[in-house]
């Protein structure tokens, strides 16, 4: 209960001090907002809630931006750790903010992961199903090859997280 009203207190202030600054719509400064506040709550940087990866799987998924973030974090993690020096580095460069990704990942399981049981339990201590990494991996699939990614990193990611090729 305390946790809402904070929650609503820092929403509200967050809200009156963008008012000036984004005369967009009050339902839109109150989502942003909110956001932000709950961001600040749940320990999600702001370069990790920003991330256009972050925000097209929250958007996607129907997901928070801290399990958006931990869920991309972990897959990236564990394939960076897997991937040869090229591969990671044009991961790396693929990626913006992967670091803040990375960060993401609860406790210290970001240390571990160096196979998909491993990245299971980081889903599983951010709330969500571990089938959901099966729901993940397309779209960061999907980001990269936009980004440009070559079709060598695609297809190694691909195996590395189960999926079709």
């Amino acid at each position: 209960m305390l946790r809402k009203l904070n929650v609503m207190a820092l929403s509200a202030v967050l809200t009156m001090a963008a008012l000036p600054a984004h005369a967009l719509s009050l339902d839109g400064l109150v989502g942003e907002a909110t956001k932000e506040a709950s961001n600040l709550l749940t320990g999600v940087s702001k370069e990790a809630a920003d991330n256009p990866l972050t925000s097209q799987i929250a958007e996607g998924l129907k997901v928070n931006d801290e399990q958006a973030a931990g869920g991309a974090g972990a897959l990236l993690a564990m394939a960076y750790q897997e991937l040869g020096t090229d591969q990671a580095s044009e991961l790396t460069k693929m990626v913006p903010g992967l670091d803040s990704l990375t960060g993401a990942i609860p406790g210290d399981l970001g240390s571990m992961l160096n196979n998909m049981e491993s990245v299971n339990k980081v889903f599983t201590a951010l709330g969500l199903d571990p089938a959901m990494v099966q729901e993940y991996a397309p779209m960061i699939l999907k980001f990269l090859g936009n980004e440009g990614a070559s079709e060598s990193l695609l297809s190694d990611l691909s195996s590395l997280w189960g999926q079709a090729a």
